[in-house]
């Protein structure tokens, strides 16, 4: 209910937390200890369908199960599609949902204003990582490989990677660090040239903590979720479950994807090649061929009917299959292309009697008994000779075939003696 009127409006114009004259005194202590009001911080876990404490992986599946259902293209209702996109981007990055677990979505903006660190990071820079421009040291990051095939590329899989990492025994518990006797800084001593130089820097046996802690080898298997069409190189993060340390933040384990060979497909971004051969006839004709494709549907591809292959000056053709590639990655429900790169298979000889030569002749154009405009000609056949092995004849130094000048034209080189 809205109040109009002088006492609303000075009551409005108040200092918060302070009783307003002519105010009773009930409602001064309302003034005085102001209610809360409610986060909402829930919203985005149920449009995905997930708990609020589900994991990064459960969340990106649980993404991808609501995009395929609400897809516009799929009959879904647009705006529904963009509040799923909206929630996976920000309970995926740990600052965002960090933020809205504590506050809500009024803290999402866009310039990250809400953040207490947000002028800081802009004025000095994020550091390593997402989110994490917050001074605080950092351990290296794991780098592992992961080998998929392309059937499990085209169709998405969730693979287990098993890890050994060093973490804090907190059973040990921490003692102050030698080396720097709990300072977390030491000065190291640089001879440059003639001059000796003090330079302090973090503790290297602490990481600048002061504190030193026992560490113990710890196994663990992590769920890493490769999505469709993801490219070959890609890199999945995932964060702080890389070693541990005294005073440091954990680093991350980064997954880099690697593509198996394929025996029949060859991939280029989202689009597959794939070598076929026709006969001479299903170039002439038309051709149909079965293409097992990555997720077990077999393919009919046909040229179009009466329309002749011609070959490239490489000797090849290429025939397209529009969306019969890969999916785009993250963008699932739109395909690259399929290339066929086609050969033509000629025969080695054709044995036609006389009708059945003229027509084929008919057919292709072709007239071999065609009056020639001058008789007066040698005849030749063409067969097959190796240019290089007639190369090599080519160079041999050929034999006299007659005799010098001295011999003087006699017989067997004898000369004739003068009387």
């Amino acid at each position: 209910m809205f109040f109009f009127g002088g006492g609303g409006a000075g009551a409005s114009q108040g200092r918060p937390g302070r009783p307003s004259k002519g105010k009773g005194r009930g409602e001064a202590e309302d003034h005085d200890e102001p209610t809360a009001p409610k986060v909402s911080n829930t919203r985005l876990y149920e449009l995905l369908g997930v708990d609020r404490k589900a994991s990064s992986s459960e969340i990106k599946k649980a993404y991808h199960r609501m995009a395929m259902k609400h897809h516009p293209d799929k009959g879904g209702d647009p705006e529904t599609f963009k509040d799923i996109q909206r929630a996976f981007e920000v309970l995926s990055d740990s600052e965002q949902r960090e933020r809205y677990d504590a506050v809500g979505e009024d803290a999402l903006n866009e310039d990250g204003g809400s953040s207490p660190n947000g002028l800081f990071e802009q004025l000095f820079g994020k550091g390593k990582g997402k989110g994490r421009g917050r001074g605080q040291p950092r351990t290296k990051d794991n780098v592992r490989p992961i080998w998929v095939t392309l059937e499990e590329v085209y169709s998405g899989v969730t693979r287990q990677l098993p890890i050994i990492r060093k973490v804090i025994d907190d059973t040990a518990g921490s003692s102050t660090c030698s080396a720097c006797e709990g300072k977390g800084r030491v000065i190291q001593v640089v001879r440059i040239g003639p001059m000796m130089q003090q330079i302090q820097q973090s503790c290297p046996n602490c990481q600048g903590s002061g504190s030193s802690a026992k560490l113990k080898s710890q196994r663990e298997v992590l769920e890493v979720f490769v999505e469709k069409g993801t490219p070959d190189g890609h890199k999945i993060v995932v964060h702080g479950k890389a070693d541990e340390a005294p005073g440091c933040e954990p680093g991350d384990v980064v997954v880099v994807v690697r593509l198996q060979d394929h025996p029949r497909f060859l991939r280029r971004e989202a689009d597959l090649y794939m070598q076929v051969e026709v006969s001479l006839a299903e170039a002439l004709m038309g051709f149909r061929i079965v293409v097992p494709h990555l997720d077990g549907r077999k393919l009919l591809v046909r040229n179009t009917p009466g329309k002749v292959l011609k070959p490239k000056p490489c000797g090849l053709v290429l025939k397209g299959v529009r969306d019969g590639g890969m999916p785009i990655h993250q963008d699932p429900f739109n395909f690259g292309n399929l290339f066929l790169v086609v050969s033509i298979r000629f025969p080695d000889a054709i044995d036609l009697d006389g009708s059945g030569a003229n027509q084929l002749q008919q057919l292709l154009g072709s007239d071999p008994d065609k009056e020639l405009d001058d008789e007066d000609f040698e005849e030749a056949f063409a067969e097959d000779i190796e240019p290089l092995q007639s190369a090599k004849q080519s160079k041999k130094v050929p034999s006299q075939a007659y005799d010098e000048d001295d011999d003087h034209g006699s017989p067997g080189g004898v000369e004739c003696k003068q009387q």
